[in-house]
């Protein structure tokens, strides 16, 4: 059994990629470190105050992870995160993150113009959520921030951010872009990684590059991102990695002909039968509130309709 929760012990369990992705992004330590380092708005707070006053919503998981229904773009972020900023702790939501994991850094089409556009979507999505009526003063500035894995060399260990500028009408090339001015209201950010390169990042670069080395050993990665980082994998993470594991071993009693979604119900039945909550399964599995509520009133039905037991 592993001793830490780590996407590579998990990976090598072919279990679902983007679900563990997802659940990395629940850690207070890790999200801290990237909005310290990458947000000017967090810049030289310490991690712990972070952790502690400016991300409540990564308690939820269902808050946390994409999920179609919170929006009427029909898009299916991974991660939506509200933090409250430092220097305002009495707002609910300071600024808004969409955090993206990209394993392919040429998928067909331009990585910056689907960032834009998610960015564009969060600001959307803050209609009758975070400001009423006319109300466009309450904007909130979103980020949308991308993690590509495996970059051309000569582009790695770099972080690139696109934002908007002031422009003179004379001479359009000098921008001049202004923390908090009216227009800073969408920034885009690639944290471009290669775990092959040799050259040494630092900061945010140095701790995803750790997380996600195939090179390192889950020992080394523990060692290192608690070292630098205070980034440490608690008995709470093992659990998720305990019911990973139970689903490989389900999926491999089922057969894979009865497909994924015959062995996550089989897996939630068996949650709820150990008394579980929605919230448990959300965070378990790596699923938000409507699909979990989907599946349990399949499974419902079906008990109902002629199953052995009732749930």
């Amino acid at each position: 059994m592993a001793e830490h929760f780590d996407i590579y012990d998990i990976l090598n369990h072919n279990t679902t990629q983007d679900n563990v992705i997802k659940m990395l992004f629940t850690h207070k330590q890790i999200v801290a470190v990237i909005l310290r380092e990458c947000l000017p708005e967090f810049n030289g707070v310490p991690l712990n105050f972070i952790t502690e006053n400016c991300l409540d919503g990564l308690e939820d998981a269902d808050y946390l992870i994409g999920d179609k229904t919170h929006s009427n773009t029909g898009i299916d972020m991974d991660i939506c995160i509200h933090a409250r900023l430092p220097k305002d702790l009495d707002s609910q939501v300071g600024v808004i993150i969409n955090i993206e994991v990209q394993k392919n850094f040429y998928p067909g089409y331009n990585i910056i113009k689907r960032g834009i556009y998610y960015g564009c979507s969060l600001i959307v999505m803050e209609k009758e959520t975070v400001f009423a009526d006319s109300n466009y003063d309450n904007l909130k500035k979103v980020y949308s921030i991308w993690i590509c894995l495996d970059v051309p060399l000569d582009k790695a260990n770099k972080v690139i951010r696109y934002g908007m500028a002031e422009l003179c009408p004379i001479d359009v090339t000098h921008g001049v872009h202004q923390i908090g001015a009216a227009y800073d209201l969408l920034e885009v950010m690639m944290i471009c990684l290669n775990d092959k390169s040799k050259e040494s990042g630092e900061g945010v670069v140095d701790m995803l590059r750790t997380l996600f080395s195939q090179r390192l050993s889950r020992e080394e990665k523990h060692k290192l991102l608690k070292e630098r980082y205070s980034i440490t994998f608690t008995q709470e993470k093992q659990m998720k990695f305990d019911y990973y594991e139970y689903v490989k071993e389900t999926s491999m009693k089922i057969g894979e002909e009865r497909g994924e979604n015959k062995i996550i119900k089989t897996v939630v039945t068996n949650m709820l039968l150990q008394g579980k909550s929605e919230k448990d399964i959300q965070a378990t599995l790596g699923l938000n509130a409507s699909q979990v509520r989907e599946l349990i009133r399949d499974i419902q039905s079906n008990a109902q309709g002629g199953a052995t037991g009732h749930l």
